[in-house]
């Protein structure tokens, strides 16, 4: 990776995370990885990394923690469908994130990599999504939400104290050792677990799990300061992948179908503050 020597990583543990570390230790890159208990922590040290044991939502503990190293990879979040208290996703994909961008600048790191999310930039319908697309404030989860007031915070600290931050904003990610979210349904697909089929010709922007790695890795040495980049392969219907994986696999497609309109009713008295006047105006 050129001249890096020693990168920072948050979300070390994670699916992307993981990966991404196996990729710098074997380009030679020094790693350093934030840890939030000793178990996590001591996983990582049997591979060689050193850890710091922290939280970004809690910046003492992370106070000078990045000293000495040339890069920040911040994949730290919270990734998930649903969560009762939407107020983790604010404090950790948003505060939290500024935390760390926050140590970076005060440690002068020469590169930040951000993972956001295309749920950041969302894929309007019939359309394709670029960098330059703007969001229309039609958040479809806290977690889309969350990710961008996070890019919102980072590009303002990026304009008015210089953070050389890429943006990063993968799409659905897939493959092995994928056991959340999307990766979930697929494998409960595999395993005759999912009874009901859901929102077929919903399209959905999937990448490899090994072309994120690349992105990101790519991103350190070719990714402009400033600028964000889309990471997707394809982008194939939810019908469509079913079918994909059952005629790899030979798993069953399920009979029954669940009607959308019950899928989103339950969607929406699971989010309805989303569409309150406060949810429309609180963007920070």
């Amino acid at each position: 990776m050129g001249d890096v020597v020693s990168a920072f990583v948050t979300g070390a543990t994670g699916f992307i995370g993981g990966r991404l570390i196996e990729a710098l230790l074997e380009r030679g890159v020094e790693v350093k990885a934030l840890a939030r208990d000793r178990e996590k922590a001591f996983a990582l040290q049997k591979l060689g990394i050193e850890t710091i044991t922290g939280d970004i939502t809690d910046r003492a503990s992370i106070k000078g923690a990045l000293k000495g190293c040339d890069v920040l990879y911040q994949l730290g979040n919270v990734a998930s469908w649903w969560l009762k208290d939407k107020s983790i996703y604010y404090k950790v994909n948003v505060d939290g994130t500024k935390s760390i961008m926050l140590e970076a600048l005060d440690a002068g790191v020469k590169k930040v990599v951000y993972t956001s999310s295309l749920a950041a930039i969302r894929q309007p319908r019939g359309e394709i999504a670029t960098e330059e697309t703007r969001h229309k404030r039609d958040f479809e989860s806290h977690y889309g939400r969350s990710k961008f007031l996070a890019e919102r915070e980072i590009l303002e600290i990026h304009r008015e104290k210089g953070l050389p931050v890429i943006i990063l904003n993968p799409g659905v990610v897939m493959g092995p050792g994928d056991l959340k979210t999307f990766g979930r349904t697929i494998i409960d697909l595999l395993n005759g677990r999912l009874k009901v089929r859901f929102f077929e010709d919903s399209m959905i922007p999937i990448v490899y799990i090994d072309d994120v790695v690349k992105g990101h890795i790519l991103a350190v040495e070719k990714g402009r300061i400033g600028d964000r980049y889309i990471l997707v392969g394809d982008n194939i219907s939810i019908g469509n992948l079913f079918k994909l994986i059952n005629r790899i696999a030979g798993a069953p497609i399920p009979d029954r179908q669940i009607p959308p309109s019950l899928i989103k009713f339950i969607a929406h008295c699971l989010e309805v503050d989303l569409s309150s006047p406060e949810g429309r105006l609180n963007l920070r």
